[in-house]
């Protein structure tokens, strides 16, 4: 039994239990491989008239935040965002729109995952929120040939006299390239 497809369902390659964990509603939250990231499979309810996606709610498992800002972000057909983090603020991104590549890399010094970095696809058809915490670099790639949105739903206000967003290019030396 080496592959997922030979292992029985809900076991871990070693043959223990699956890390993912079922929530109320039947998501699940998936075993996030950088410290402090969670993912939760957010799921669409299909109605007559076509679907509905419950985008954030504060009595979800590992939502402890009060937001108190939300941001709709557009990206054009293929576009890719910079590298970006944020020292303080903690980001809870949904896709609501196209096809999404979220890069994730940990350059948090003396993290449990320094040095890790992992995607997730994310957008209408899989709807996910995915928590980044400060320090957690991140990037979004638009992988539909049409414009994606995201929802950036935020723990505290975008200072613009200071902002708490440190920003690299796509193929900056040192950073994965993995978008």
């Amino acid at each position: 039994m080496n592959s997922a497809s030979d292992r029985p369902a809900g076991r871990t390659p070693a043959g223990e239990r699956d890390p993912q964990t079922v929530l109320p509603g039947g998501r699940r939250a998936a075993a996030p491989r950088i410290d402090g990231v969670r993912i939760l499979e957010l799921g669409n309810v299909l109605t007559r008239s076509g679907w509905l996606t419950e985008i954030f709610r504060s009595d979800w498992d590992g939502i402890e935040i009060a937001p108190r800002q939300v941001n709709w972000v557009q990206l054009a057909p293929n576009c890719i965002t910079d590298w970006h983090r944020h020292s303080r603020q903690t980001d809870h991104l949904v896709g609501v729109g196209g096809n999404i590549k979220l890069a994730l890399w940990d350059g948090r010094a003396g993290s449990a995952t320094e040095g890790a970095s992992e995607t997730i696809r994310f957008g209408a058809l899989r709807p996910l929120l995915v928590v980044v915490p400060p320090g957690v670099w991140h990037a979004l790639r638009n992988e539909s040939g049409e414009p994606a949105g995201y929802l950036n739903v935020i723990d505290c206000l975008f200072n613009h006299a200071e902002p708490d967003n440190w920003r690299l290019s796509p193929g900056t030396p040192g950073v994965p390239d993995i978008l």
